[in-house]
């Protein structure tokens, strides 16, 4: 199991339109950007159990998305950024692609996590 630590970021370097919504001392390993849209379908999107563990499995995917990534990120380290244990990070992500909200393949070293079903929901459920 490898040693990882929670980034430290310089809250100063953070937009000030987010410093005004979170404190400096909740801000300062980063955020991650959530949709209105989101928002707005939360309660559509994850009305199940254990939905706030499926939240933070898709917000840690998101979170280690960049344009022209080196490597996929491990099971481990997902897990890590969610806050969760291995095993439960697992089990969500599961019942993420039984709701066809996620898309994986790839093994525990490097997964790959498409999110493009979770796109489409919000979209559906925010139609108007």
């Amino acid at each position: 199991m490898e040693n990882f630590s929670r980034q430290r970021v310089d809250v100063a370097k953070i937009p000030s339109q987010v410093i005004e919504k979170w404190s400096p001392s909740v801000l300062n390993e980063g955020f991650v950007p959530f949709p209105k849209k989101l928002l707005r379908a939360l309660h559509c999107v994850f009305p199940d159990n254990d939905s706030m563990k499926e939240l933070a499995v898709i917000l840690a995917v998101v979170d280690f998305k960049r344009p022209n990534l080196s490597r996929s990120p491990s099971l481990e380290y997902l897990a890590f950024l969610a806050g969760l244990e291995e095993n439960e990070f697992k089990e969500a992500l599961g019942r993420l692609e039984q709701k066809t909200y996620a898309g994986i393949s790839g093994d525990s070293k490097g997964l790959e996590i498409s999110l493009d079903g979770f796109l489409k929901k919000i979209e559906t459920e925010t139609q108007e």
